[in-house]
């Protein structure tokens, strides 16, 4: 029953070995210690992972943070540095990162740059889903069902076996719904945080000779009008003149003041995730006496709308709209092979992802905002009547700002590793990426006033403008609206670079493993497209970012097997480090040097048949030189975003046989020092010292075929934020991660 020290087979180097015997920082989960974990979310992970946190407002966008490295933007268009993929097939689009989590094989995180085997996006790290396949002749399945707090209801199940000696099947799926667990204060409006979706996938593995075989896979996801798009205030103190006092010159929130009621929200408009993707992937192994050839193919397309309110306030002043069409095709050839004393592969890679997508931004101060182009002053109040860098145009609330984009990105690429034994002890690895980055896009906006005939006419009376809404003095008259394009733009990327590792394996005795490592990682350029339509077309786009990146490392079992401790030590110096903050009130990607140094240690623990004990900690001291501040300040030696000091995570896990069956009992979470949410620093986005526990109480049958768990996520009902987004003088906004949250899982196996 104690199941910790299961030997876990990883693919960190494209290669099935013992996680013990990868000189790579891994963290890896079997399905089963999944589920002993309760995780059935693709984000859920976090949770024994170190050094692995997460940034998210809703599942429209999934930001993961390896060692503090992440892209914590809301941008449809852009890829993060911590790749993830899916059944060795790379997804390269945020929107589609999350999605429910079933039927699983294992999963592998790994720490530091991997960019030499999987590509120019991992400088960050990388994480591995690895789903359950068509492996079994017999036939077999589960069928498990889950009832819990905010009327959260889930329904997954699965089943395989043979259809012949030479073909194999395996299907499965998800369902589940509940509310949202921040609570609307205003009528008509609903929850927010909920769920609504259903993922269903089919492997199917043929033996066509002795020597190939064939992977075949179909997956399809659904969410429908799932309840999310919306934010919890961060009050403003006011002075006497009806100025914020916790907003610095800069633009940058200094106040420390916290919402009301941290789970609930006061915005005006329902917010919402449609998403469909499908997904297929043929994988082919052809063993051929010298070498062995893979062949890994994959199409991926969804389909996304999403509508968020984002002010987080009853009036409509920036609400956001996104749809975006994504194909995606890659194709991996690779060749391996080895000698008693040489391990070597060799591969090509290619990548053609294609977005469609539209971004539209409206609300009285955003969209008035975005409107700065306009030169009309009938009002008469200046180019810059209230100091803040930016010219408020006489037009109505009811502006709609449209940006349109098409971008075409391919990359090629030829990689290789050599893992030659010098001696029994040591192990030299060499690796080496060329890859080539081609990206198009079109890009053009469009403002349009609706005027004084607008949807938001009965809101603000027919005749306000927007200089009005900020004080102005009233005309009395209706105004006519109009049609302007903002900036037009066709732009292109050619970027070429490589990745390349050095590492030195020393095996001491047979149980401990100590490694040193220099990788080079790479991440291409991109375009900030939620941009202002006047803005200078060279800060629109943002430059490449390298990653050196050193470590040390030991792996080793301990007491006769009963132990296993694993710890690594890093330091990075990053050029161009591409770092994600608000300027001139609109969302830029900006590049600058940083560097950061820490590292984690990982201890599983099983002193007997009764016991299972997980301890993690990481550390990370980042700086990042410079970012800019909303109106334009230089801030200096800002922190990472997403990176406490230290982090801890703990599981215990006791069993017994009792009832005919046995009992199981765990307590596991997380413990975080101080750490901010934004790059800037500003004071709303820190997240003081704190931390989650779980708890878990499980009944297995004696045979093992039934199961039914009790559990309680968050058991203390802590306040963790999980997202901030300084807007500057239009406030901030945040959600926080759900409260305490109890249920019941049924599970049955055949």
């Amino acid at each position: 029953n104690a199941a910790v020290l299961e030997e876990i087979v990883v693919t960190a180097q494209k290669r099935e070995q013992s996680l013990q015997d990868v000189g790579v920082s891994v963290s890896a989960f079997s399905g089963d210690q999944m589920k002993a974990l309760g995780v059935t979310n693709s984000t859920e992970i976090v949770q024994q992972v170190p050094g692995l946190q997460l940034n998210q407002f809703s599942p429209n966008i999934t930001i993961f943070n390896l060692r503090g490295i992440s892209q914590s933007n809301f941008m449809d268009n852009l890829e993060a540095p911590v790749a993830v993929f899916v059944d060795d097939a790379y997804i390269g689009s945020m929107n589609a990162i999350s999605g429910q989590l079933f039927d699983v094989k294992r999963v592998e995180v790994l720490r530091g740059p991997q960019g030499t085997l999987f590509g120019r996006n991992a400088t960050g790290g990388l994480i591995h889903y690895v789903s359950r396949g068509a492996t079994d002749d017999e036939l077999n399945g589960y069928v498990e069902a889950t009832v819990a707090d905010y009327d959260k209801r889930a329904l997954e199940a699965a089943a395989g076996g043979s259809v012949s000696d030479k073909v194999r099947y395996r299907v499965s799926g998800r369902w589940e719904e509940s509310d949202g667990y921040i609570e609307a204060t205003q009528p008509g409006v609903r929850d927010l945080n909920g769920a609504d979706g259903i993922a269903l996938r089919a492997n199917i593995q043929v033996d066509f000779t002795d020597d190939l075989t064939g992977d075949f896979w179909v997956k399809y996801a659904d969410d429908d009008d799932v309840p999310t798009g919306g934010y919890t205030i961060f009050p403003c103190v006011f002075d006497a003149l009806g100025n914020c006092t916790e907003i610095e010159s800069n633009g940058i929130s200094n106040g420390t003041t916290e919402p009301a009621d941290p789970f609930s929200h006061d915005g005006g408009t329902d917010g919402h995730l449609n998403r469909e993707t499908r997904s297929y992937i043929a994988k082919f192994n052809w063993d051929f006496e010298a070498f062995d050839f893979v062949s890994i193919t994959n199409y991926m397309d969804m389909d996304k709308e999403y509508l968020e309110d984002g002010d987080g306030a009853p009036p409509p002043i920036v609400e956001f709209e996104t749809t975006a069409d994504y194909t995606q095709f890659t194709q991996e050839l690779r060749l391996s092979g080895e000698t008693d004393s040489l391990r070597w592969q060799a591969g090509l890679y290619y990548m053609d992802i294609e977005i469609d997508g539209q971004a539209r931004t409206f609300g009285a101060p955003i969209a008035a905002i975005a409107a700065g182009f306009i030169t009309s002053d009938p009002l008469g109040m200046g180019p810059d009547p209230y100091g803040l860098g930016i010219a408020f145009p006489d037009a109505s609330v009811n502006l709609n700002h449209f940006e349109d984009y098409q971008l075409d990105s391919k990359n090629w690429s030829v990689f290789g590793q050599v893992e030659y034994d010098l001696s029994q002890a040591f192990t030299l690895i060499l690796g080496y990426r060329w890859s080539e980055d081609d990206k198009d896009l079109e890009y053009g906006s469009r403002l349009i006033d609706l005027g004084g005939n607008g949807p938001l006419a009965g809101v603000f009376g027919p005749s306000e403008s927007v200089t009005e809404f900020f004080g102005g003095a009233a005309t009395g008259d209706p105004l006519p609206g109009f049609d302007v394009q903002g900036l037009q733009l066709n732009d292109s990327i050619d970027y070429s670079d490589y990745a390349a590792r050095v590492q030195l394996d020393w095996r001491v005795g047979d149980n401990s493993l100590l490694f040193a490592s220099w990788s080079r990682g790479i991440k291409g350029g991109n375009w900030s497209i939620l941009t202002a339509p006047y803005v200078d077309p060279g800060v629109f786009q943002h430059k490449e970012e390298v990653l050196n990146s050193y470590e040390l490392g030991v792996k080793t079992t301990l007491m006769e097997g009963v132990a296993r401790l694993n710890a690594t030590l890093f330091y990075y110096d990053y050029d161009d480090y591409q770092a994600f903050a608000v300027f001139n009130l609109f969302p830029q990607v900006q590049n600058s040097d940083a560097t950061s140094q820490g590292g984690e240690i990982e201890l599983f623990l099983t002193p007997d048949e009764h016991w299972d004990i997980v301890l993690g900690l990481s550390a990370v001291d980042s700086e990042v030189e410079e970012v800019v501040a909303p109106f334009g300040d230089i801030i200096t030696d800002t922190e990472f975003p997403n990176a406490p000091g230290y982090s801890f995570n703990y599981l215990a896990r006791y069993n017994w046989d009792t009832l005919g069956g046995n009992m199981a009992v765990q307590l596991d979470g997380t413990y975080d020092d101080d750490q901010y949410l934004e790059v800037s620093n500003n004071s709303q986005s820190l997240q003081e010292a704190g931390g989650i526990v779980n708890a878990r109480i499980r009944y297995t049958s004696e045979d093992e075929h039934w199961s039914v768990t009790g559990w309680v996520q968050n058991l203390t009902d802590e306040e963790r934020k999980s997202y901030t987004l300084d807007l500057g003088i239009l406030g901030v906004t945040g959600v926080y991660a759900p409260p305490r949250w109890y249920g019941v899982t049924l599970n049955y196996k055949f």
